[in-house]
């Protein structure tokens, strides 16, 4: 019996490893997930901003809104005003040729990470994201998106 208990452990590990490894290579798709860590999780939304198709129904913005925290999603939403906000307020996130990954900083539940995006004009634009472990609900032990700030530009031929 332990063999068995063994083997499908094994296999529940793989299975959930894949779907964390399937949210990296195919952000469109991405679910938020215990096992995706803060910096995953911007990666996530930063490429699906990045693959957004607004004539094929704005996938990257409806996965951008997945990993949307509750509270957020209560002040943004619904899906179609969310929409809207980020192509009005934040267009320069759509589409952008580039990102820099500056580094994530956790402070227990709390995780923040700088994001440098290089937009198709070739101009550079610094968001800060606030991500926050989800403490219960639907989402509980997740990190979602809580905020997005722009951040002053850096000055060229600096990282982060």
């Amino acid at each position: 019996m332990r063999p068995i208990l063994a083997l499908l452990l094994a296999v529940l590990l793989n299975l959930s490893s894949n779907a964390w490894a399937d949210s990296l290579a195919n952000p469109l798709t991405a679910e938020p997930a215990v096992n995706i860590k803060p910096d995953e999780v911007v990666q996530i939304v930063v490429d699906a901003l990045r693959l957004n198709d607004s004539e094929a129904g704005d996938k990257g913005i409806a996965a951008v809104w997945r990993f949307a925290a509750p509270s957020n999603k209560a002040i943004t939403g619904p899906l179609p005003r969310f929409s809207q906000m980020l192509k009005i307020g934040f267009a320069d996130m759509l589409d952008h040729v580039s990102s820099d990954f500056g580094p994530v900083d956790i402070d227990n539940d709390v995780a923040v990470q700088p994001v440098w995006l290089l937009t198709p004009s070739g101009a550079e634009v610094g968001y800060l994201f606030e991500l926050r472990k989800q403490a219960s609900g639907e989402f509980e032990g997740m990190w979602m998106t809580e905020s997005v700030y722009p951040i002053p530009a850096r000055k060229r031929g600096t990282t982060i």
